[in-house]
């Protein structure tokens, strides 16, 4: 499995800017999570995102609180989850990154679900409730096992606090484009381009943006100048609308490839 480093410099060998969709593990259900997450792949996903489904998601919005908790119901857990990776990861060179709240991982284990997330091909971990303050030992894990600990900046960050955010991720940088939680926006804030080049000119690294991309216009828009585009409430939306597994799987491959469409219309 690729880096994510190597994955962004694939991205600008074919001149476009990544694509990161996001699905809670197990959700809907964990059969029909596995081809979602599959449809990813062949839908444009430069890389992809799963989420450790978690019982008090801070950061996200009803989308994805509910899909936490569709999949705790259904049996989800980190073992299962990791069984997931390992199932797609065969389906092409597309790097998975783990997105999990700190508890479960301190339930587990850190050093544990670091190594064991290595083990089936993990290339990257999202912990967006912990602090750089808080992160030593996770990132001395992660570095140890090959991945990229990714930290998220917020529009509310001074100058300091970016620093020290963009010096201690690894892989990329999450930029948050909004204050508050996950969810589909109608408009994303006019300052938005302004504080993605801000930071673009502090970071070595790549940077995405995520919270609230819900259309290709707006793909666009915030394709223009970050380095990539993470989706993640607007997709678990498609799959709210219901319908046979079939169903549910081509409308979630028809909304990716829309994006990405959207998105390589400023780059061809």
């Amino acid at each position: 499995m690729i880096s994510i480093s190597e994955a962004f410099e694939r991205c600008r060998t074919r001149k476009r800017k990544a694509l990161i969709p996001f699905l809670t593990a197990g959700f809907p259900e964990e059969g029909l999570s596995l081809r979602l997450l599959r449809e990813f792949i062949k839908a444009g996903a430069d890389l992809f995102e799963i989420g450790i489904p978690f019982s008090d998601p801070v950061a996200d919005g009803k989308s994805i609180q509910y899909s936490s908790q569709r999949a705790l119901e259904g049996g989800m857990n980190i073992e299962k989850a990791f069984g997931l990776i390992t199932a797609v990861k065969g389906a092409g060179q597309v790097p998975p990154i783990v997105m999990s709240y700190f508890n479960p991982i301190l339930s587990f284990g850190v050093r544990r679900f670091v190594r064991k997330a290595r083990e089936v091909g993990v290339r990257g971990l999202i912990i967006p409730d912990m602090i750089p303050e808080e992160g030593e030992v996770v990132e001395m894990a992660c570095r140890e096992n090959e991945i990229d600990l990714v930290y998220l900046v917020a529009p509310t960050s001074g100058h300091s606090r970016r620093h020290t955010i963009v010096n201690r991720s690894r892989g990329f940088v999450y930029l948050v484009s909004v204050t508050g939680v996950t969810g589909e926006r109608t408009t994303l804030p006019r300052s938005l381009n302004s504080w993605v080049r801000l930071v673009k000119r502090e970071s070595a690294l790549p940077v995405c943006v995520g919270f609230g991309i819900s259309s290709p216009e707006q793909a666009r828009s915030v394709s223009k100048v970050a380095d990539g585009v993470i989706v993640g409430s607007a997709i678990i939306d498609v799959i709210r609308r219901g319908g046979s597994s079939g169903q549910i799987v081509k409308r979630v491959g028809e909304f990716i490839r829309s994006m990405r469409e959207g998105m390589d219309g400023e780059h061809v």
